[in-house]
């Protein structure tokens, strides 16, 4: 390992690439050179479903969260120098992405504070099945992560989060019965 890598810290690093490679094989997001080019001729409806289901299939390929996945959970958790390195590679434009999906999703006058506290929870309601894949294999034993069930999934939280974004409006009221209480 010593001759090869030179350390513990390069074999991880080079692990964490090895994985990053295999999954973003399949994933058109991460190989766009700007992650806003992601479907960019489709509405940004569309785009946020596509966006929501690539995210899950990322996390989860044939069923199984990817290798991938379970060292981002590690980096989540507990945290190396190999998380600013993902961060930069990846994590970042990606986000970027998500966070303009949103900004075409939301009413004139929206600010990108707003669009990135949504973007934060579909990220959150992705990474929630991963996260807590042994509670909700206990709570729901019959649960899984077939491609029909992350299209229900993607679903879901795409529905979810128009709703939001379309239940508010743009200074952050809630929209009913003339209400403006804050969010």
């Amino acid at each position: 390992m010593n001759y090869h890598f030179g350390n513990k810290a390069a074999l991880y690093d080079a692990a964490f690439d090895h994985a990053r490679a295999k999954s973003n094989e399949a994933n058109p997001f991460v190989q766009m050179d700007e992650a806003r080019d992601f479907h960019a001729d489709q509405p940004a409806q569309r785009r946020l479903y596509l966006f929501i289901r690539t995210m899950l299939e990322h996390q989860f390929r044939n069923g199984d969260p990817t290798d991938l996945t379970r060292l981002m959970t590690h980096e989540m958790m507990q945290p190396t120098p190999a998380l600013d390195h993902l961060i930069e590679v990846s994590v970042r434009r990606v986000y970027g992405g998500l966070i303009q999906i949103i900004l075409d999703l939301m009413p004139r006058g929206a600010t990108e504070k707003q669009a990135r506290a949504y973007a934060m929870s579909v990220s959150a309601q992705c990474h929630f099945h991963h996260l807590a894949l042994p509670m909700i294999q206990r709570l729901e034993p019959t649960q899984r992560y077939t491609p029909k069930a992350l299209d229900e999934l993607a679903g879901h939280i795409h529905r979810f989060t128009l709703a939001a974004i379309h239940g508010s409006d743009p200074k952050g009221s809630k929209r009913q019965s003339g209400s403006t209480t804050s969010i």
